[in-house]
């Protein structure tokens, strides 16, 4: 991760400048004890949490909006809200007992599954009304591959003259032809229920992405076939790492 992280550094110094970002090289002792106390951890992922600790690391790419990969002393902090609910201080019943979660984005956890020894990578949507885990990557050498260097990168992004990316913002601005179709991108977009998109959709105009041209596109097209009104708006990179 050091060495991709230095290279793609070097490609575009001032652009990733931008982001805060530390690969700390050693874990401390305590926070090792504490979740290989607490947990049964796989090998591998155990030397991942010794020896390479994301620190102050939010990664957005076309894989992800705002990834945040937990290192050892976040661990057990970063199953609140999946195994436990801090607000009533109860249990939560309906996660599965031997997932652990290893990174979360923007609420969409990455899991291991402890019974099996391994390193294979489940996830799911959150906000579904119940957990539908399916297998992300088939290991984790895999999943940090697909965070540092995103599906198609080199084949399929599209650089400017100046050799920089181009950030745009797709908004809905109606709900178009078909309402109950708009709804539903909203829906599944934005991982809410029917009526909190209803909600979106009357406020409109509503942003449902933020970031790369290729991306955009892609929503620019899902739009068009569904005949909802939208806008396309073209942004700095100053605007794009904007929170």
């Amino acid at each position: 991760m050091q060495s991709a992280l230095e290279k793609t550094r070097q490609q575009n110094p001032d652009f990733y400048a931008k982001y805060p970002m530390q690969l700390l090289t050693e874990a401390e002792e305590q926070a090792i004890r504490t979740v290989s106390g607490e947990w049964n951890l796989p090998d591998e992922y155990t030397y991942f949490l010794k020896h390479y600790v994301p620190e102050s690391v939010s990664w957005s790419t076309d894989e992800y909006i705002n990834l945040f990969i937990y290192g050892a002393k976040d661990l057990v902090e970063g199953q609140s809200g999946y195994n436990y609910n801090p607000v009533t201080e109860e249990v939560i019943t309906d996660w599965p007992r031997d997932y652990l979660v290893i990174a979360s984005d923007e609420g969409d956890p990455y899991c291991l599954d402890l019974s099996r020894g391994d390193t294979v990578i489940y996830t799911a949507r959150h906000g579904e009304g119940s957990w539908d885990f399916s297998v992300a990557y088939d290991n984790l050498i895999e999943f940090l591959h697909s965070v540092l260097l995103p599906r198609g990168i080199e084949e399929e992004w599209e650089m400017g003259e100046d050799g920089q990316l181009d950030y745009y913002k797709v908004f809905i601005t109606g709900p178009g032809t078909d309402k109950i179709k708009t709804l539903v991108f909203i829906k599944k977009i934005l991982s809410c229920d029917y009526a909190l998109a209803k909600t979106y959709l009357e406020a409109a105009p509503l942003l449902v992405y933020k970031g790369i041209d290729r991306v955009a596109a892609n929503i620019e097209d899902q739009l068009k076939a569904i005949g909802a009104d939208y806008e396309l708006q073209q942004i700095s990179v100053d605007e794009f790492l904007k929170q």
